[in-house]
């Protein structure tokens, strides 16, 4: 398959043939053909050439993949030198109409495919010359193709095909020249200010050593010194100024006139009027430079960009320094030192990027609870139908001489929070049922009755806990459970479970105490006031 392309003035076209070989007979004919005329806004001829090329290139790829014979090779004839200088250079470097439609020919095509062939016999020619009235009879060129294809191919044309660059379409650059700046130690990989300080300053240690290795001196060695971590800390500051303000940087280096006119007032560093210490820090100056009592850092703030890893890493040292508080104070120390750019925004997200702080804002989320249980909502059931019991005491009371302990049986109906209380004068079984059997001749008999196993009693009084234990839980179970009655124990260690009556054991106890009872009662006072606790 052959495709010849041309561009002109007042159009383009492409021009396909096939060339069939056997033997000693070759036959060549047109299969396709296009043209198209130049668009009416002013396009260059070179433009047109590769244009033309463009439409050779798809016109022989849908003949490729329409064809049900295959076709063994490809060659693409063009007369343009300078379709051919960009064929054989990096396309990046020209115009983006050049640059993409060279990067469609070469996805699309092998660039040893192409070939040179003079105006005088490229075919698609006759497609783009419109001062001349084409030949286009049976036997023109224009169906048989040129002379030269019916040769072997040791007759083609065999001009060389331009390998070279050309000044058409370059793509504008500008190139500006500053002193190579090597990176020593990637800051990326660190996270705290003061290793990557120490690390940095045993580097440039290594490389003096080095150096006096090489003149016969002798080695430092031992702790690092007050100058090798200023002069660590100084190359730190000028690794992140030059990646984000190099151009200002080299002008600064070159100034001739007032700063504020060689800087663009695009810059971010427009308005901190900067300069270039000593050390090669960028620095910014200020108004108070006549102040006696502020230091030369305070004077002259170092300046760092705010999106750069290593203010940063200033940031969370300043910030772990004042214990991850006091954030006001922070931010006024970092004003004394360094002069950054959206400074409170910057030390926000360094803020909300620190683990320790992370940890402490986080909030534990609320667990669903769960249904309440039946005996909570038994609305139309008898009041102390679903109870609780719990103790609480022990209350010293007086009988004759001496005095003796009392216990409180705290019995609220789970369903109205109504309470009973009665009076326990021992904490052993009997006790507990003689309670409850007042308590069943008053209220009812309950058809649940809710209580724990003794081990929420660990925080109350040794002796509470101790004499809880002889309860004999078995006997109980005999003497109230019935056909009407259940006892339920709810599982050891989780007194949650008995909240129901935990919380109303606070408030007896706040109320007993506004009674103002005195300071050894009798067993008589006590029930009584104990009575008028609950009629009231």
């Amino acid at each position: 398959m052959h495709t010849f392309m041309d561009g002109g003035d007042n159009g383009f076209a492409a021009a396909v043939f096939l060339r069939f070989e056997e033997g000693d007979q070759v036959e060549c004919s047109l299969v396709s053909a296009k043209t198209r005329v130049a668009p009416l806004k002013y396009l260059s001829t070179p433009r047109c050439e590769l244009q033309g090329a463009v439409l050779g290139v798809r016109l022989a790829n849908s003949i490729t993949k329409s064809l049900t014979i295959t076709v063994s090779k490809r060659y693409f004839w063009t007369d343009s030198r300078n379709l051919q200088c960009w064929l054989n250079s990096d396309h990046r470097r020209y115009s983006p109409y050049v640059g993409c439609r060279i990067s469609e020919i070469l996805d699309s095509t092998n660039l040893r495919d192409w070939r040179y062939v003079p105006s005088k016999k490229n075919v698609a020619d006759d497609g783009t010359k419109w001062e001349r009235i084409p030949d286009v009879s049976t036997g023109s060129r224009w169906f048989i193709g040129p002379d030269f294809l019916r040769r072997s191919e040791q007759e083609w044309p065999r001009a060389p095909f331009t390998v070279g660059t050309t000044d058409l379409e370059l793509r504008p650059h500008l190139l500006l020249h500053c002193e190579a700046f090597v990176r020593i130690i990637p800051t990326g990989k660190y996270s705290n200010w003061k290793k990557l300080q120490r690390i940095t300053a045993f580097v440039l240690r290594f490389i003096r050593n080095l150096r006096k290795k090489i003149k016969g001196q002798s080695y430092t060695t031992g702790p690092l010194e007050q100058f090798e971590i200023v002069e660590a800390t100084n190359l730190l500051y000028r690794e992140a100024q030059m990646d984000c303000y190099c151009d200002e940087i080299a002008l600064l280096r070159n100034r001739q006139t007032d700063i504020n006119v060689l800087l663009p007032k695009g810059s971010p560093i427009f308005r901190v009027a900067p300069y270039i210490d000593a050390a090669g820090v960028l620095r910014s100056r200020t108004r108070i430079q006549a102040c006696d009592h502020a230091n030369q850092e305070t004077k002259n703030p170092v300046i760092l960009p705010p999106a750069h890893h290593t203010t940063h890493l200033v940031m969370q040292h300043y910030h772990e320094q004042k214990n991850h508080i006091n954030h006001t104070t922070v931010i006024n120390e970092l004003r004394l030192r360094y002069s950054i750019s959206r400074l409170n925004s910057t030390f926000r997200k360094v803020r909300s990027n620190c683990h320790k702080c992370k940890i402490e804002r986080a909030k534990v989320i609320p667990l669903a609870m769960a249904d309440l249980p039946h005996a909570r909502l038994a609305a139309f059931a008898r009041p102390f139908s679903y109870i609780g019991i719990d103790y609480f005491g022990p209350m010293l009371v007086v009988v004759r001489r001496r005095t003796d302990k009392r216990w409180g049986v705290l019995i609220p109906c789970l369903t109205t929070r109504a309470i009973h209380i009665e009076i326990a004068h021992t904490l052993n079984t009997g006790s507990c049922i003689m309670a409850l059997r007042r308590f069943i001749s008053r209220r009812g008999i309950p058809i649940d009755i809710y209580s724990d196993r003794g081990t929420n009693f660990q925080g109350a009084s040794k002796e509470l806990s101790i004499l809880l234990e002889s309860v004999n839980q078995e006997r109980m179970l005999e003497e109230f459970v019935n056909e009407n009655t259940t006892w339920k124990f709810i599982p050891p260690g989780s007194p949650h479970m008995g909240a129901a009556w935990e919380r109303l054991v606070q408030s007896v106890k706040r109320n007993l105490q506004q009674l103002k009872l005195p300071r050894l009662p009798s067993d008589e006072v006590l029930n009584s006031e104990v009575w008028e606790l609950l009629i009231v």
